[in-house]
């Protein structure tokens, strides 16, 4: 019974260990296995074209994108040599999905509307006896009227009269306390419109106070060694990443011209002055007769992950960093 345990807690304990091998293979190939990426591309008076090539882990995750003039971007993916995106074939999808739709809208609607055509113009519970005709006469009162509405509007009419006729009676009473209403609303409005300009006034002057007072902290906390000493820190790092990021071999050829021969002159002047920059990568063909820009160039290099990774953990570590980052919190506090 003992050995079949201690058999059972062997296979578990190699399992766990074949799982967590794995686990650390696949942490060492996505820190350390770089990703390649490779490009190219040319330009003319009335073509240009541009391929971008990435790949990890030979190829078996690559991502491409190619521009053309006068044409959309297209970018797609594979993994095993098996495509599962591509933006153009997405969008034809997307264009052919809102057709059908449109389609099917149009369809509902023009059945709708043949239904309710079919239906009778009138609906079951009218009569026509309900339905008012011009001969129908009412009269009340001795008056007749035509139609209900004219009834309405003479009814309307009259109670209009009445009213004006009874405000006739007590018109200057109503006429003056109008007057003394519209005196006191200017008053109010005329003592508001100051009250909202002291407060406006006092506001700005507040801002003012807190902006002064935040420019004489940071510029306190700009002149810390703490502070110096984080920035280098960061200059650093980011050198660094430039480094790991940029290509690492690259060609441009250059067909230059223009009309004046000074510019051109000029040009290759600076050109020659980055000489120890580019050494020679860089390459210009020069018109000095025509303005023309042509050219084609390319570009290789490599990325891993673990540059980013180290880049992190140190200005996570670095004490002065986190020191400028609190100052900056209690700042916002």
């Amino acid at each position: 019974m003992v050995s079949i345990l201690l058999t059972v807690l062997k296979i578990i304990g190699i399992i766990i260990l074949v799982i967590l091998g794995l686990i650390l293979f696949l942490l060492l190939l996505i820190l350390f296995v770089p990703v390649r990426y490779y490009g190219n591309g040319s330009y003319q008076e009335d073509f240009f074209a541009a391929k971008l090539r990435a790949s990890w882990l030979l190829h078996l995750i690559s991502v491409r994108g190619e521009l053309q003039k006068e044409q959309a971007l297209h970018i797609y993916m594979k993994i095993f040599g098996i495509t599962v995106y591509d933006n153009l074939k997405a969008d034809d999808t997307k264009t052919r999905h809102k057709k059908s739709k449109s389609t099917k809208n149009k369809t509902e609607s023009t059945g709708e509307i043949q239904a309710a055509s079919a239906e009778e113009p009138y609906s079951e519970g009218v009569t026509d006896e309900e339905v008012p005709s011009e001969h129908n006469v009412l009269e009340e009162n001795g008056i007749e009227y035509s139609t209900p509405i004219e009834k309405k509007q003479n009814e309307h009419l009259a109670e209009h009269t009445r009213i004006d006729t009874v405000e006739g009676n007590d018109g200057s009473n109503r006429k003056k306390i109008r007057i003394v209403q519209k005196i006191k609303i200017i008053l109010i409005k005329f003592v508001n419109f100051f009250k909202n300009i002291k407060f406006t006034f006092n506001k700005v002057c507040d801002t003012m106070v807190r902006i002064k007072n935040n420019i004489e902290y940071y510029l306190k906390v700009l002149q810390l060694d703490s502070t110096k000493r984080a920035f280098a820190a960061c200059q650093k790092q980011l050198k660094y990443v430039l480094k790991k990021i940029l290509p690492r071999k690259y060609r441009l050829n250059l067909h230059l011209g223009f009309d004046d021969p000074a510019v051109m002159g000029e040009i290759l002047a600076v050109w020659g002055m980055f000489y120890p920059f580019h050494l020679g990568n860089i390459d210009i063909q020069p018109e000095f007769e025509q303005a023309v820009v042509e050219g084609d160039f390319s570009f290789q290099g490599h990325v891993s992950v673990n540059a980013f990774v180290r880049v992190a953990c140190i200005l996570f570590f670095d004490k002065d960093i986190r020191r400028l980052i609190r100052h900056l919190k209690h700042s916002e506090n």
